[in-house]
């Protein structure tokens, strides 16, 4: 029996059993319980996923496209060279805006913002030659699909003239993109592998276009660089040269990094950190060198 009926007159909601004794702590008990399996469930890629609604500036064609919820997501440590990370999705599918009607595709930040000769340009050079596909309500894009978009973007990029650290940063994505697949392959069978060996080249091939646009970019652009600021590029410059094992330009964009006072603190953290690396892998490049020299019966050179 409810004790405290007759005050929903009142509008008052008082359902429940009355119990005067209860100093409140048994309702924040079963409250803190409940957030608890709240937060233990897990978090779906579907549920950082929403649906906006777009027109081209192209073709005026009017679209739905999907975009993460950034802001919910929650941040993870990013990778060395400062490929973000979240818990339970992959923002970085959710990048570009791709018309399915004459395929003009750009990243979200640069999709609106076009001249008349640009469109004109993307017109002739893209939705002359492309093939309209069948939009699909989908709850989120799979890495295949979003790499095909930023491919689109690259071409459209290209074809509109647009800037080269545009172009670059787009190659960027598109190998992050691949690093991520390449993570959720787990199986050792003859498909995967093949599958591993593939993304893995293309992985390489779009990192090594977009270190060269980089660094391009940045002896002929001013900043900022696709929205990344000189210190930005710089670092992830360094990082990548360290990758390809150009350990001598790794070494003096760090060493410019360090030395100079307006790099922020954060920076200049990672810095020290890669310095470290780059310094661990010269001294092994230089045991091997040695080693190979000695069987050679030859006195390595000192450089």
């Amino acid at each position: 029996m409810n004790l405290l009926s007759g005050l929903e007159k009142f509008g008052l909601n008082v359902k429940g059993d009355l119990d005067i004794t209860d100093d409140g702590k048994k309702k924040t008990k079963n409250q803190a319980a409940g957030k608890a399996s709240a937060a233990s469930t897990k978090i779906e890629e579907k549920d950082l996923v929403l649906e906006k609604s777009v027109q081209c500036p192209v073709c005026d064609y009017k679209f739905k496209t999907l975009t993460a919820k950034s802001s919910k997501a929650k941040r993870l440590e990013p990778d060395s060279d400062l490929r973000p990370n979240f818990e339970g999705i992959d923002t970085l599918k959710y990048e570009v805006c791709s018309c399915p009607n004459c395929g003009y595709s750009a990243m979200n930040k640069f999709f609106e913002h076009l001249s008349m000769s640009q469109i004109k340009w993307i017109r002739e050079a893209v939705g002359e030659n492309f093939s309209p596909v069948e939009e699909k309500q989908e709850e989120i894009y799979s890495y295949q699909e979003a790499v095909d978009h930023y491919k689109l973007a690259l071409v459209c990029a290209m074809a509109k003239h647009g800037k080269l650290s545009e172009k670059a940063v787009v190659c960027l994505r598109i190998a992050w993109l691949r690093r991520g697949e390449l993570k959720t392959l787990t199986d050792k069978t003859p498909e995967v592998e093949e599958k591993r060996k593939q993304l893995t080249t293309e992985m390489e091939g779009f990192y090594r276009q977009a270190y060269e646009g980089l660094k391009k970019a940045f002896s002929t652009e001013t900043p900022p660089y696709c929205g990344m600021n000189s210190n930005t590029v710089e670092y992830l410059l360094a990082n990548m040269a360290y990758h390809f094992k150009e350990y001598g330009e790794a070494s003096k964009l760090v060493t410019g990094l360090l030395g100079n006072p307006n790099t922020p603190s954060r920076v200049k953290d990672l810095c020290r950190d890669l310095k470290e690396e780059i310094v661990k892998e010269v001294k092994i490049a230089k045991v091997k060198a040695a080693k190979a020299a000695a069987a050679k019966g030859q006195t390595p050179s000192a450089k």
